[in-house]
């Protein structure tokens, strides 16, 4: 396939066969191919005054959804998971939040019932990594977004096996697949539908539940008498103070720190909950089941700090210690989703956008999110293999260019590292600062795409010009 950190590539990509109207594909291309080139910039500045006027009318399209937009960057992402042995896909929620006093049709409110609560909607995205240790994005598989009413409609919770299963029709082999959620996806129910229909999964748990076994016990009371079957060194970065004291006590802030982890697994078999037997979706739902866990805890932090703990439910085998290190770090790989919603809200600038109308804001959402992806691929593409030769991250072009117009003086046979920082030099990185982010990453590339046209260009011409 071709590579999606180029702009051109990337819109291709996108904007295959979405709308039956051609005219809306190449609209698309467009939109995508300008807005990557710089996305934190807002509309206006964008695009000339046609070009905002066909971008908004795009964006309000009623025949323009969420949907079509992605539906040529869902299918390119199958085929990048299909060249995995196995890869990740994580699923995670997050909010865009506006000013309490705006005028934006069709949005509700972050606090349903408090008027002067910001206006708000909602996104449950599912985004494929690799499982390789790497992380590498390989692409966006499910989106859905939604608004909340002042009355609870009591299905919110559905959304992580909704999403799970689309993500796994789109995808077509549940094998390689291995679904991983935070601990707001501990939910029976959801258990009991991904194990019936041979879903791999990991996911954090959030409830002490009741096992099935007498005497009454519940599960983290038998799981801190488990003794570690191996040890794992782990880096934890930094975690900023939480505002709101729901998220300040289940993410409380801490150091970067490497931490020392121990790791230890059973089968145990889960007592379904009360509960679910007053849903009439829940009628089929068993009374047990059976499902591996794996605690994973610090037992010696630093004074001063929260110890690490992460109980996880999984679907993976856990005889060895080999399986159960992979299981942990698979794990840890769920915070690139984290980093994907940044690159959405910073990178792409989103919840500064003023577009009006829910409809219009999805729509551009959805283009931003494969943008997104892209921003996320470059710093990947950075770190993955810093020691190999550029060669294989840029072609001899570019390379030439960045020789002749960079900042930073490049060595004859130069490492991925020493490129990327070239190119970061190109988008305003600082040689001594910390390294470059996706963003400035980004900028780097648009400025050594547009160098290196010129390059080629001219190369041409003076070849004509020889006798």
């Amino acid at each position: 396939m071709s590579d999606p950190t180029d702009i051109k590539n990337l819109a291709l990509e996108v904007a295959g066969a979405n709308f039956s109207d051609e005219r809306l594909n190449g609209r698309l291309r467009t939109l995508v191919s300008v807005l990557a080139a710089d996305p934190s910039v807002s509309l206006p500045r964008t695009f000339d005054g046609a070009g905002l006027e066909a971008a908004y009318r795009f964006f309000s399209n009623p025949r323009v959804t969420p949907d079509d937009i992605l539906s040529s960057h869902f299918e390119a992402t199958r085929v990048r998971c299909a060249g995995e042995d196995e890869f990740l896909v994580i699923h995670d929620s997050t909010t865009f939040s506006y000013r309490f006093d705006g005028q934006r049709d069709g949005l509700g409110r972050a606090q349903p019932r408090n008027s002067n609560s910001r206006q708000a909607f909602f996104a449950h995205a599912s985004l494929a990594v690799t499982a390789d240790g790497t992380r590498r994005p390989l692409g966006v598989v499910a989106l859905k977004t939604w608004t909340r009413g002042e009355a609870r409609s009591g299905v919110e919770h559905l959304r992580w096996e909704i999403q799970a299963r689309a993500a796994a029709s789109r995808l077509g082999n549940h094998d390689k697949a291995i679904h991983v959620m935070d601990r707001e996806a501990d939910d029976y129910e959801m258990f009991v539908a991904l194990v019936r229909g041979h879903h791999r999964f990991i996911v954090r748990c959030q409830y002490n539940r009741w096992l099935e076994q007498e005497p009454k016990t519940k599960l983290k009371d038998v799981l801190v008498s488990l003794n570690a079957a191996v040890q794992q060194t782990a880096h934890l970065s930094r975690r900023k103070p939480k505002r709101e004291p729901p998220q300040a006590k289940a993410y409380p802030a801490r150091c970067e720190r490497i931490a020392q982890l121990s790791i230890a697994a059973a089968k145990f078999v889960l007592r379904r909950p009360k509960r679910c037997g007053k849903s009439p979706t829940s009628v089929a739902l068993p009374p047990s089941l059976t499902v591996n866990i794996v605690r994973i805890w610090e037992p010696e932090p630093p004074p001063d700090e929260v110890p690490v703990e992460w109980i996880l439910y999984t679907t993976d085998p856990i005889d060895t210690p080999e399986q159960l290190i992979a299981i942990a770090d698979r794990y840890r790989a769920r915070w690139t989703i984290e980093e994907y919603f940044k690159a959405i809200k910073t990178g792409c600038d989103f919840e500064r956008r003023q577009l009006r109308e829910y409809e219009a804001l999805v729509n551009l959402l959805a283009t931003f999110v494969p943008i997104a992806y892209r921003l996320l691929l470059i710093r990947s593409e950075a770190r993955r293999a810093p020691h190999t030769d550029a060669s294989t991250v840029l072609s001899s072009d570019q390379l030439d260019v960045l020789r002749a117009k960079g900042r930073i003086r490049l060595s004859d046979s130069p490492t991925v590292r020493d490129v990327y920082l070239a190119v970061a030099a190109l988008g305003g990185h600082i040689k001594y600062a910390r390294d470059p982010g996706w963003l400035t990453l980004a900028r780097g590339f648009e400025k050594l795409e547009t160098l290196t046209e010129g390059w080629v260009a001219a190369k041409l011409q003076l070849s004509r010009d020889q006798p």
